[in-house]
């Protein structure tokens, strides 16, 4: 698979040209031996870049989310949490993608990741880095520690992917797995954490272990298809990533500021402070803002 990922644009091109000869014979009636019909769906199946695969699972959970919960979707208005969460980092982080409403959402009509969020570390310059921006080293963030939101018991890990390039501008996904190395906590029922993008071999939790809030689980890296170092995190009704809503999630202890100069490196709106949520001291946080636990 490793190798298969090395010329994935090569790959993906020989997939889908073969899929389309093989479908105008199709419309046109061509008569071919039955052997190719193997052939193509080794193209489709092998061919294709695995992550386009992925992505395809990831739309159908999406209609499967839509056709079971239609407009029923949890939000800030209809959902609390059922345990207190802090921040998964250890200092000062900011908000790059994820707020509530469809404005800040990291993704909002993909139903998984509707309250999802990107962290990074940035300095006071707007930048995430300091020096060569084709080295991961160079990112704040990058082997940083990642610690535990909350109590909880882990249900998933996956520690054996490989960082991504990084160029300063283009995605790269130089794994298998668009989640990189990724680890999923049950904290209570259906509710669970996801965090993703993490450092080869730095998970240092296994399947069935007990967490304690704030406990380090592992360290920040570039896994999985990402631009840069940074985490993805989100609160989810289930243990998949694919096929589970994405919940709201509240924070407590918590300390949150609006970025300064966060508008040099995105001009997008951002969030101006944390809002106030039910529950005593819970917030939400978006965008633009600059946030650490107490």
């Amino acid at each position: 698979m490793a190798t298969l990922m090395r010329i994935p644009g090569v790959l993906w091109k020989i997939g889908i040209a073969w899929a389309g000869i093989w479908t105008a014979m199709g419309i046109f009636n061509i008569s071919y031996p039955r052997v190719l019909n193997w052939l193509s769906v080794f193209c489709l199946f092998v061919f294709l870049d695995v992550n386009f695969w992925l992505g395809m699972r990831q739309i159908f959970g999406n209609l499967f989310l839509n056709m079971t919960h239609g407009s029923n979707l949890p939000s800030e208005a209809s959902y609390d949490c059922k345990v207190d969460y802090i921040l998964p980092f250890e200092g000062k982080w900011t908000v790059f993608n994820g707020g509530l409403g469809k404005e800040f959402s990291h993704s909002w009509d993909v139903i998984p990741q509707r309250y999802a969020y990107d962290f990074i570390i940035m300095d006071q310059e707007g930048k995430s880095y300091s020096g060569d921006n084709k080295r991961l080293e160079s990112y704040y963030c990058y082997g940083k520690n990642i610690i535990a939101p909350a109590d909880g018991t882990v249900v998933q890990v996956s520690n054996k992917h490989k960082d991504s390039r990084v160029s300063g501008t283009k995605v790269y996904c130089d794994t298998w797995d668009l989640r990189g190395n990724f680890i999923v906590i049950e904290h209570a029922e259906k509710e669970f954490s996801f965090i993703a993008h993490l450092l080869p071999g730095s998970i240092t939790v296994r399947k069935g272990d007990k967490v304690k809030q704030g406990e380090v689980i592992a360290k920040c890296g570039n896994s999985g298809n990402t631009s840069e170092p940074h985490i993805h995190f989100q609160l989810q009704s289930g243990k998949s990533f694919f096929s589970s809503v994405g919940l709201p999630i509240s924070f407590v202890h918590i300390q949150a500021q609006k970025k300064a100069n966060y508008h040099l490196a995105d001009p997008r709106n951002r969030q101006k402070a944390a809002q106030e949520a039910r529950g005593r001291g819970r917030v939400y946080i978006g965008r633009g803002l600059e946030v650490e636990n107490r």
